[in-house]
């Protein structure tokens, strides 16, 4: 990261901003939003029914609900992935929405079930849920893709909780894609907006291993155990994903390209490219002493500034329009007004 925004660096600098708190989080300025986008889809299906969805570029928001976590917890600036409401990414573009998820406490209560960043913990996932569903009622004919992640690692949900959250989940979307659907007719090869819009379906729900195998009243939840009774289906068996691990704008670049061109031939499965910037631990000497001063940053928000400095990110899918991209996951509430 370049210092040529003084404000920039000195809310990076560890010297300054020592507990790198959100609330000296220097944001962009503030532009006036001029693009309506709010109903992309419906628009798109009005004039092109026939077209498959693996065949949109469909953008998502990394860490999306991560702008709940509050800015004045130690370390919230390097949490912060997102500098807008979930709502508001949705009436922006984006459909796609990664959703990480822990739990305040062992009760079976789903208000203490909230967003997490690692160790951050941000507002409770039914609120959360609510702005999702606020936006669908509003606009109907848009379909959501929801990917659930939790990480038994890191956080500690029981078996009450986790059944909550799928309750919540399938009472709150009743339009969500099923396995009946998926055993009859959707099939990512060959799905069209104007398929979705005559199923009135909105809404397709992932989730990952670590929320899936537990006991509940005895039950044994396995993924598929989860898919017949509440609609949320197992992650890898409809998209192909890729950490690229990388705060280097160019080589982000570069990776994704090589990751488009490897996966793009498993057309049942989305493809997730993720122009996401990630804070690397310092290598040396030097990079302590940048980040010190701020010429380095462990803020997403900040790195994410590198990939729309220069229209970089601009110019690269410029170039490379011919190529098929599917599902493309930026940070920073990646719509900006040009």
């Amino acid at each position: 990261m370049k210092c040529e925004d003084g404000k920039e660096c000195l809310c990076s600098a560890l010297a300054i901003n020592c507990c790198q708190l959100g609330c000296f989080m220097h944001e962009s300025p503030r532009r006036h939003y001029a693009h309506e986008n709010h109903d992309w889809m419906t628009k798109l299906t009005a004039i092109s029914p026939d077209k498959k969805i693996r065949d949109l570029v469909i953008p998502g928001t990394h860490d999306s609900a991560s702008v709940t976590i509050s800015k004045w917890a130690p370390f919230s600036a390097v949490g912060l992935c997102q500098i807008v409401s979930v709502i508001e990414q949705l009436r922006r573009g984006a459909r796609y929405l990664d959703l990480r998820i822990g739990a305040k406490t062992d009760s079976s209560l789903v208000d203490d079930i909230v967003i997490v960043h690692g160790i951050l913990k941000g507002a409770p996932f039914p609120d959360v849920v609510d702005e999702i569903d606020k936006f669908l009622t509003e606009n109907p004919r848009e379909f959501v893709i929801l990917e659930i992640i939790y990480d038994a690692n890191k956080h500690v949900m029981a078996s009450d909780q986790r059944i909550r959250v799928f309750q919540l989940l399938s009472s709150t979307f009743n339009q969500m894609i099923s396995q009946e659907d998926v055993d009859s007719w959707f099939k990512l090869s060959n799905v069209t907006l104007g398929e979705l819009g005559k199923k009135k379906k909105n809404v397709l729900v992932l989730i990952n291993d670590g929320i899936c195998n537990f006991s509940h009243e005895d039950i044994h939840y396995d993924a598929a155990t989860i898919t017949r009774d509440f609609g949320c289906h197992k992650n890898g068996n409809f998209m192909n994903n890729k950490w690229h691990n990388s705060n280097d704008a160019r080589t982000l670049l570069r990776r994704n390209e090589t990751f488009l061109e490897e996966g793009n031939s498993d057309y049942h499965k989305f493809l997730n490219s993720q122009f996401v910037m990630t804070p690397q631990p310092p290598g040396g000497a030097s990079d302590v002493i940048r980040l010190l001063f701020g010429s380095k940053s462990l803020r997403p928000v900040s790195l994410a500034r590198e990939l729309y400095r220069e229209d970089l990110l601009d110019t690269f899918f410029r170039d490379n329009a011919e190529n098929r991209w599917n599902i493309v996951l930026l940070g920073k509430s990646f719509l900006r007004a040009y």
